[in-house]
């Protein structure tokens, strides 16, 4: 896996080539996109609750991501990455979603959590 982001695994995503585009196009507002401190504590607090799967985790991320992303930023990615013309809505789910899935990378690499290969 040869991807641009620290601490990432390709545990949850073996590709974020979306992402990464999305963070080149958007490099004003790409600070407040970006999984931070809180997120990790917020990761850790979810796995304080008990066992969660993968899905649940996204999921959860997903809700706190999907405001912080830059619609606009998220469309041209989308075009660019996929070759497809997306909504901005669905556009930034999409890029909510990596941004899960690397913050869970991250909180595995700094000890906060297990993530298991799916096999």
């Amino acid at each position: 896996m040869s991807s641009k982001l620290m601490l990432s695994s390709g545990k949850v995503f073996g590709n974020y080539s979306l992402l990464e585009r999305y963070l080149e196009i958007c490099q004003e507002k790409k600070v407040e996109s970006l999984p931070n401190s809180s997120d990790i504590e917020f990761v850790k607090h979810i796995a304080s609750r008990g066992p969660a799967s993968l899905d649940k985790f996204l999921e959860e991320l997903v809700k706190r991501f999907k405001y912080r992303v830059d619609p606009v930023c998220s469309v041209k990615a989308s075009k660019e990455v996929l070759n497809m013309e997306l909504a901005e809505d669905q556009a930034s789910q999409l890029v909510a979603v990596q941004l899960a899935g690397w913050t869970l990378e991250i909180a595995e690499a700094l000890g906060v959590i297990k993530l298991k290969r799916l096999s």
